[in-house]
């Protein structure tokens, strides 16, 4: 980090007033067109084995948090980043056709994504799913959609869907809850959502307090962050409303609690061992005053938690969720 990061970083005032303007520049290479970006490169720093190992266990986790062998018919990842690994997965094990869709493109090295596909398609059998040697421009029924915001894509009429998924995305959109409308309203009759939401402030202020970012008033919080797409600050509690709703079916798990460094089994709230809960109140506690009211409403359990899993199901006609 240079002198100048370094003090910016020590001030709350100029660290919010270099986000102002950061978010200032975001928004104009967004109105010029421009959507590449570093965000999102998570396979850039990994080896070919920890690249792979990373892609399988990101699959079986959308596995697991739907409760279905495979997910199958068409399939839409929001966000994949630089490697569309999981999208293969999906085809090679059920789904007839992806959808891969970013609001931004994430700029990545061709040799080294191809040289992952090749690996991952060694370990799987994936041959048939490429038209020629393994990279991203031989994919078969894998289509890619950069500057497709989730916020507008599922507005379109005519798409339907068996599956959407992500990945610590919802919580860069502008309006996730409307988005979640969309989607919901563009699933098939036993389709799924599944989705992976990170609540946590994604180091805007590293080394202070993990909820320093709802202490940011409202609207200065907004010029910080409506344009880059950092974190939008809806609650677990508002996705829990949302899943509430009426033809709505599904569940709500928390995988991560402020100021718990690990990682957390999907767990509701009372199955989460007592001291992990009790470590998070009490890091809640210690920042409470200082939250925007419109936060500080909300009870401790809400404040504490900083991950969860959201999955919904659309109900077929007799009732029930689709066989898979």
């Amino acid at each position: 980090m240079s002198g100048a990061a370094a003090l910016v970083r020590r001030s709350r005032a100029l660290t919010c007033a270099w986000y102002v303007y950061d978010d200032w520049r975001a928004r104009r290479r967004l109105a010029q067109g421009r959507i590449g970006t570093r965000s999102g490169n998570r396979h850039e720093t990994l080896t070919l084995e920890q690249s792979v190992d990373y892609i399988e266990r990101v699959w079986r986790d959308y596995l697991a948090y739907s409760g279905r062998p495979a997910l199958t018919g068409t399939v839409c990842e929001i966000g994949p980043g630089d490697n569309f690994g999981v999208a293969l997965l999906f085809r090679h094990y059920g789904a007839d056709a992806v959808e891969a869709i970013d609001r931004y493109r994430t700029r990545r090295d061709p040799e080294r994504q191809a040289a992952i596909y090749r690996l991952l398609a060694e370990r799987h059998g994936l041959d048939d799913l490429f038209a020629g040697a393994p990279a991203e421009e031989t994919m078969k029924g894998v289509t890619y959609h950069p500057g497709c915001p989730a916020e507008t894509y599922f507005t379109a009429p005519g798409y339907r869907f068996d599956a959407i998924v992500s990945r610590a995305v919802l919580e860069h959109l502008y309006d996730p809850l409307a988005a979640l409308d969309d989607m919901f309203a563009s699933l098939r009759p036993g389709g799924i959502l599944v989705h992976r939401i990170d609540l946590r402030d994604h180091g805007m202020f590293a080394g202070r307090h993990p909820l320093t970012f709802l202490t940011i008033p409202d609207r200065l919080y907004q010029r910080m962050t409506a344009g880059a797409g950092r974190p939008n600050r809806v609650p677990a509690a508002a996705y829990r409303t949302w899943l509430d709703r009426p033809g709505r079916h599904g569940s709500i798990r928390i995988t991560r609690l402020v100021g718990v460094a690990q990682e957390i089994e999907p767990s509701d709230w009372h199955d989460i061992p007592r001291p992990l809960r009790e470590q998070a109140l009490t890091t809640v506690a210690a920042i409470r005053q200082q939250i925007v009211p419109g936060l500080r409403a909300l009870p401790d359990e809400t404040l504490a938690v900083s991950g969860i899993v959201l999955t919904a199901e659309k109900r077929t006609v007799d009732g029930e969720a689709a066989a898979q």
